[in-house]
């Protein structure tokens, strides 16, 4: 009797319910060996190679001497292609077994992405050591080090923060180059600062697309230091908690509510009358749906839970709460671009624009 022969002893809505559950205990496996095909190389490997590779050809290429290579890239491999990160073409050889040969698949293009718009940046950042460890709380090496938060520990460990600043530019070069299409705020200002803008590429994008833009870029001396030089863009690297902020400003807005308040407060008195608030961020909906969004973002949150201590994304009346406390009217939806969307705070009647950005996601 073959596979497809087996009497069934369940019904179709039982194996639905349990294989999902099944897939939440062991999805921690998909990521981490995304991440090592990543290390590797066989991406890259793949998406240089105009045929498709079979492992043995795989570990040829990429010089492997272990014996046992070939059927654990195997098995690491056919994971993949059921998640459609690969695709995969069965054959048999000459002695009738199965052979695999793989290429890239449909989800792969968000990883080996040559202009920078690929997340495996943010996949190496989130499933880095330090980055699991502040999931077990006391172990937490961000807090344990002399009590520092997540933007103190990147300057303390060049590896981390490395890291760091790579998945900042990548989630930039996706987001933004969509925002720049959609978003056309920027055409009557005059000043853009971004403040916690990493090495300024999501700046760059604005003053690329408006020539007549002038950009500064605020952030932490160790960022700034290895900062984008591009015209019109300057870096300043100072503290966005102890330094004034320079006019015209970038919000980030993932700590707490507190600290929100204050940074907004400060961001008013570095607008013009007439200024503008733009806070580009997820927005969670009140109701806990189940479409991709909704899930995109509440992952993402618990992200910011883990990470940056006292970090969330926010509900549209969330952001309200905070924006009325800061002086600011209640934030007005200018786009949305894949879980993102473009808030608008004013300070009263807009004439003049000054722009202040959350790149997110920059925690």
């Amino acid at each position: 009797m073959s596979l497809d022969e087996t009497l069934a002893v369940t019904t179709a809505q039982e194996d639905e319910e349990f294989l999902f559950a099944f897939k939440q205990d062991m999805i921690s496996c998909v990521p981490l060996v995304l991440k090592a095909t990543i290390e590797l190389g066989i991406l890259k490997l793949l998406s240089e190679s105009s045929a498709q590779l079979s492992p043995i050809h795989i570990v040829s290429r990429l010089s492997i001497k272990n014996p046992d290579a070939a059927i654990t890239i195997n098995r690491i491999l056919r994971l993949l292609a059921s998640f459609s990160f690969l695709s995969c073409t069965l054959m048999q050889d000459k002695a009738r077994r199965p052979k695999r040969t793989y290429r890239l698949g449909p989800l792969s293009k968000y990883y080996v992405s040559e202009q920078g718009a690929s997340m495996a940046p943010w996949l190496l950042l989130l499933f880095d050591e330090v980055s699991l460890r502040t999931w077990y709380g006391k172990d937490n090496p961000i807090k344990l080090t002399n009590g520092a938060i997540l933007f103190d520990y990147t300057g303390i460990d060049p590896r981390y923060n490395n890291h760091f600043n790579n998945a900042m530019k990548c989630m930039s070069t996706i987001f933004m180059g969509k925002f720049m299409v959609t978003y056309c705020e920027f055409e009557n200002a005059k000043m853009v600062v971004n403040i916690g803008g990493g090495d300024g590429k999501c700046l760059k994008f604005i003053v690329s697309k408006h020539p007549h833009l002038q950009g500064i870029n605020f952030d932490l001396p160790h960022v700034v230091k290895n900062g984008l030089s591009y015209p019109g863009l300057e870096h300043v690297g100072r503290s966005f908690v102890d330094d004034p902020i320079p006019k015209g400003d970038i919000l980030l807005t993932n700590f707490t509510d507190e600290f929100g308040i204050q940074l907004l407060k400060k961001c008013w008195k570095a607008l013009p009358v007439s200024g503008k608030v733009v806070i580009i961020d997820p927005v969670s909906p009140e109701y806990p749906g189940t479409d991709l969004v909704a899930r995109a973002t509440f992952t993402s949150d618990m992200v910011m839970l883990a990470l940056p201590p006292g970090g969330k994304d926010r509900t549209l009346r969330e952001v309200e709460v905070v924006a009325h406390a800061a002086g600011f009217s209640s934030p007005k939806v200018g786009c949305q671009v894949l879980n993102m969307w473009a808030l608008e705070l004013s300070r009263c009647r807009m004439n003049n624009y000054l722009e202040l950005f959350t790149s997110r996601p920059f925690l």
